[in-house]
């Protein structure tokens, strides 16, 4: 069971990695000063954050129910060799709680990206939809362009 959860610690770790190498990729492209790539880039960051966010989410619960079923075999396995109970946690419970908070942190940060970047998204959301020849007022368009990257970011923070 330790050998699973440190394959996916550390298949995590691979992805994180792969993920920020891509964004780092992208990033240095919008050098080019492309507004068109630039939002996008800046769509597909904000895409990527909200994935990331949801990947984490998921990776905090399943290491959460990876920690409450271990402690549950441990106590019966204490039950039935009638030893006293301990508060001690074993050592893969204590580094799965690190795991969570660590995961905790990420969330929080990707989330703080995510309110940050609002104000470009809605911004370059209006140039794609005036770009695409719709007859509707510059309020309209704010409107609209608030609403999708709203839900953009809304997103991420579901299921908290």
């Amino acid at each position: 069971m330790h050998t699973y959860k440190t394959m996916t610690i550390e298949s995590a770790k691979n992805y994180e990695n792969r993920v920020e190498r891509q964004a780092e990729h992208r990033e240095s492209k919008e050098g080019e000063k492309d507004p068109e790539l630039q939002a996008a880039a800046a769509m597909e960051r904000a895409e990527l954050l909200a994935k990331e966010v949801k990947n984490s989410k998921k990776q905090m619960q399943n290491i959460a129910i990876n920690v409450a079923n271990v402690k549950n075999t441990i106590a019966q396995l204490r039950a039935q060799l009638q030893l006293a109970a301990s508060d001690d946690d074993p050592q893969s419970v204590q580094q799965d709680k690190q795991a969570l908070e660590a995961l905790k942190k990420k969330i929080a940060l990707h989330q703080d990206e995510l309110m940050k970047m609002r104000g470009d998204l809605i911004k370059q959301q209006m140039e794609v939809l005036s770009e695409g020849g719709t007859d509707m007022t510059p309020s309209q368009l704010q409107e609209l362009a608030q609403r999708q990257v709203d839900a953009l970011i809304g997103s991420a923070h579901d299921d908290e």
